[in-house]
């Protein structure tokens, strides 16, 4: 039976690529995904308004779908409106969807913290506009972005980044913040799950992606405590 243990809904920030794949990658048998998406259309203001317009319309689909948990992706739809913004959505889909909620800036915030890390070392696809808005959104909530590397590659070609350039990435952002207490991966379509172990075991430090913190989260509110391993020290702390 689908979904017999969890149901967990996802509001897609754009085409579900790799998110779909990961999650099934991921979580244990019985846990299924229904997806939606308010389409953002690419890392513009314009857009992520755009996108946001369509986040009731998403929410009350999943009301109709009886989700245990309901994740909103797209981090940049939210830290792009500044601190605050997250609380107000979070009310918003809660309310509509009956179901405890988060959104990827979020549930990665609540890794952090759970993590005892404050200094990250940042690897991303972004361009330099969004970067710099991710940074000061952290930094208002106590976080310090001790260095950053963005691939930058294009809204479209983020998840046929190669794996080789995201370790490479992350070892030089690693070397570029010698006191970073854990390495932030965030974008919902970025190919990092094959390189977490990778990473943390090659530089001894814990990786947190945008699918990591979004099950991480969403398993500890609905208490499944099945520890999960070959993705990363957040799994396994389940």
């Amino acid at each position: 039976m689908f979904g017999y243990r969890a149901r967990i809904g996802y509001i897609s920030p754009s085409v579900m690529e790799l998110n779909g794949y990961d999650f099934y990658r991921i979580v244990p048998k019985g846990v299924g995904l229904i997806g939606v998406t308010c389409m953002v259309e690419g890392w513009q203001e314009d857009a992520y308004k755009r996108a946001l317009s369509q986040v009731e319309a998403c929410a009350r689909e999943l009301a109709r779908r009886a989700c245990d948990f309901v994740i909103h992706g797209g981090a940049p739809l939210v830290l792009s409106q500044g601190k605050g913004f997250e609380t107000k959505l979070l009310n918003q889909l809660q309310e509509i969807t009956g179901a405890p909620c988060t959104t990827s800036i979020v549930a990665a915030m609540d890794a952090f913290r759970d993590l005892a890390a404050t200094r990250l070392a940042v690897v991303d696809p972004y361009p330099p506009d969004l970067n710099t808005k991710m940074t000061a959104y952290l930094h208002d909530w106590g976080f310090e972005v001790a260095s950053l590397v963005s691939l930058g590659t294009s809204f479209t070609e983020s998840s046929i980044a190669s794996i080789g350039d995201i370790y490479r990435a992350a070892k030089r952002a690693i070397k570029e913040a010698p006191n970073a207490q854990a390495v932030f991966i965030p974008c919902a379509n970025f190919p990092v799950v094959d390189v977490i172990e990778d990473i943390e075991t090659d530089f001894g430090l814990p990786v947190i992606t945008n699918i990591t913190s979004q099950l991480y989260v969403a398993f500890k509110a609905i208490g499944m405590r099945e520890r999960i391993t070959g993705y990363g020290k957040l799994m396994r702390m389940l």
